[in-house]
């Protein structure tokens, strides 16, 4: 039967993050410094997670207020824009947990990030990114754009070495929301009456699903030989789809189309949002010390187009968060004493999108991975249509509950591909693996997965 795209999808990693010394940033034109007034606008209901109430059947989360006042926290804006800049110009991991380590009694298997791994067996797994996307201090000094602008405070790692600290050249004030403006018993998120069952579970590397595939192994488990599908690298940055949520809402409704079971009972959360169509109070960005051409990419990066769109908050897997940044005012002078607010032709760039040509005058090409730019617009391209669902595959027979066999294993997959154990595959031959088990198994391979869902064609055709 067809199904639904999943409600997240990867940017991929490039080869190596792009780095330079600050001063070399500092060489992007003249310098300036001042504010940028701008507000959000809710495409769809927006809930920042404040107060949450747990109860009988259903929950209350209420949206988070700082003295008494609903908002969006700086902090929150911060790490958004943060994300999308790292993704957009293959910069550091800076939000990330490092260690996803094998849970005692769990068949999951364990990883790192950055470092080798030692697992039970006392193997060593290679890093899942790679420790040159680790923020730290190097001897060149060099960083990448989004710790030029927003500062960084590392941890120390070991007892030589020191941390890596910067001072942020960006600032931003919380974005308060008209109490107008919020809406309480309309819209709410799925859960059940124990622990979370969507999107809760760690990524592990017994799965093709965060990660790009590499080995079958046999394990062996109460009588049963079962195929374990082992991943190497992770895919790349999760982004969200938008998407309306009434649609989710139905789907997961105790009445939809999810299937729930006696252990597993539905649970309704209902969100205190934002109401889509609303704006909140203006707000200021802040630079002080911005090279020209870096402050105009950073605008463009506010507002990337007429096609995407950032996603903020809580429930963004079920529609919720879909906002537009706008600008409403830029008040900037050059850093040259007694200089005047004065008319800034870089920011002109926010006019013409992601024009590549315009990017080139501007020396700003080399900073942007084209590729990374090209799954941003079909992750996070926005479109007023309501067609389109993105759901999570049902923890179900042939979704992520399903076993495959070595039985099946042996018996479906392509004659020209031997099966042992352990086997390390091509891309080429785990897709062909996974064409194999689809009806058996469907979310085997994350991509052959997205790929033959319901809308893949709309979400391939977006562009920046």
């Amino acid at each position: 039967m067809p199904h639904n795209p999943n409600p997240f999808d990867f940017v991929p990693f490039a080869q190596e993050p792009k780095l330079l010394r600050p001063e070399d940033f500092d060489k992007m034109g003249k310098k300036i410094s001042g504010y940028l007034d701008v507000r959000i606008h809710a495409l769809t209901p927006i809930h920042v997670v404040g107060t949450y109430e747990r109860g009988q059947g259903e929950s209350h989360s209420a949206m988070y207020r700082q003295d008494g006042s609903p908002m969006i926290p700086a902090a929150s804006i911060r790490g958004m824009l943060r994300a999308f800049m790292e993704a957009l110009t293959s910069g550091w991991i800076s939000q990330a947990t490092e260690t996803y380590p094998k849970i005692y009694g769990s068949r999951h298997l364990g990883f790192s990030l950055f470092d080798d791994y030692v697992d039970d067996k006392n193997r060593h797994v290679p890093p899942a990114v790679g420790a040159e996307f680790r923020p730290t201090r190097r001897p060149d000094g060099q960083v990448d754009l989004a710790t030029y602008l927003f500062g960084i405070v590392t941890e120390p790692r070991r007892g030589d070495e020191p941390p890596l600290t910067m001072k942020s050249k960006v600032w931003i004030e919380d974005a308060l929301v008209p109490e107008e403006a919020l809406v309480t018993g309309k819209y709410w998120t799925p859960d059940i009456d124990s622990d979370a069952f969507m999107g809760g579970p760690k990524p592990s590397r017994s799965n093709w699903w965060y990660f790009y595939p590499h080995q079958i192994w046999l394990r062996k488990t109460e009588g049963h030989e079962l195929a374990e599908f082992v991943g190497e690298k992770l895919r790349g940055r999760k982004f969200y789809f938008h998407q309306p949520p009434e649609g989710t809402m139905r789907f997961y409704d105790k009445n939809g189309a999810w299937p729930y079971s006696r252990k597993r009972p539905f649970h309704r959360v209902w969100l205190e949002s934002m109401e889509r169509g609303t704006s909140t109070h203006p707000f200021r960005i802040y630079f002080d010390g911005v090279p020209i051409y870096l402050a105009a990419l950073f605008v463009l990066m506010l507002m990337p187009g007429p096609t995407i769109r950032h996603k903020i908050g809580f429930g963004k897997a079920y529609g919720y968060g879909s906002m537009a940044l706008e600008v409403l005012d830029v008040f900037m002078r050059y850093d040259i004493p007694g200089s005047l607010p004065a008319e800034l032709q870089p920011f002109n760039l926010i006019l013409k999108g992601w024009d590549r040509e315009l990017l080139d005058r501007y020396h700003l090409s080399w900073f942007i991975d084209w590729r990374a730019l090209t799954w941003l617009a079909r992750i996070l391209g926005w479109q007023e249509d309501r067609s389109l669902l993105c759901t999570y595959p049902p923890f179900a027979r042939h979704g992520f509950m399903q076993p495959v066999t070595w039985e099946d294993l042996k018996t479906l997959a392509p004659r020209d591909i031997v099966v042992r154990s352990p086997m390390t595959v091509t891309s080429r031959e785990a897709r062909k693996i996974a064409e194999a088990l689809f009806e058996i198994k469907k979310p085997i391979h994350f991509r052959y997965y997205q790929e033959q869902a319901n809308g893949w064609e709309i979400i391939k055709a977006r562009k920046p």
